[in-house]
């Protein structure tokens, strides 16, 4: 564990006013803007207790960490992500990443899509559990975390506990019943389609009878 202490450690609201951080909260959402003269941002998210800009900024236990962004760097999205670019293909529990980079988890979805706000968005605040419907025009794109597929030899089990076999490297794999333990004939790639429905895998472990 690094023993560097926080960049913000000991100095006043007023001292980081202006400074332009990434927040990441203890359930994973992130969050990156700019800090107010209180050390709050987005004029609604509250990071610490504090209501001066002479107050000593100490974020709330909630927040896992707050690090200054270098804005002249640009970070690839999560190679374990699938980007999703059309709002209506957006589901509960994907990413909503905003035009200005913030970064939501999306709690609901509007599927009468009546208004310009087709999703909810868990918003950390001072209210637990709060979320708000996003403005579409909010919307950049959406993330959402790509299954585990098999990707060595050896046996695998799918979300149903069926047992499946990967062997030589190769992008075939077979699966063998649960009850009988026969082989089925087929063998399928990695990215078939028969392969995705039966994610997320997992590798099996072998124990001695």
């Amino acid at each position: 564990m690094s023993s560097e202490k926080p960049f913000w450690e000991g100095k006043t609201c007023g001292e980081l006013e202006g400074l332009r951080v990434k927040i990441t909260w203890n359930n994973g959402d992130t969050m990156t803007s700019t800090l107010d003269m209180v050390g709050n941002v987005a004029h609604c998210v509250s990071l610490s207790p504090a209501i001066r800009s002479s107050s000593t900024f100490v974020p709330y236990s909630g927040i896992e960490s707050i690090e200054l962004v270098d804005e002249s760097i640009s970070v690839p999205d999560d190679p374990e992500y699938e980007r999703i670019d059309d709002i209506h293909d957006v589901c509960t529990g994907d990413i909503f990443v905003a035009t200005n980079g913030n970064r939501f988890s999306v709690v609901a979805v509007d599927d009468d899509d009546e208004t310009d706000c087709t999703l909810a968005v868990m918003v950390q605040a001072e209210i637990p559990d709060f979320h708000d419907w996003m403005f579409n025009s909010n919307f950049a794109y959406a993330l959402r975390r790509k299954p585990k597929l098999p990707n060595h030899d050896g046996l695998w089990l799918d979300k149903d506990d069926n047992t499946w076999t990967m062997r030589d490297g190769s992008v075939q794999i077979t699966c063998i019943g649960a009850d009988d333990w026969c082989f089925t004939r087929a063998w399928f790639s990695p990215d078939s389609v028969q392969v995705l429905n039966a994610a997320p895998f997992r590798p099996a472990k072998v124990v001695e009878a």
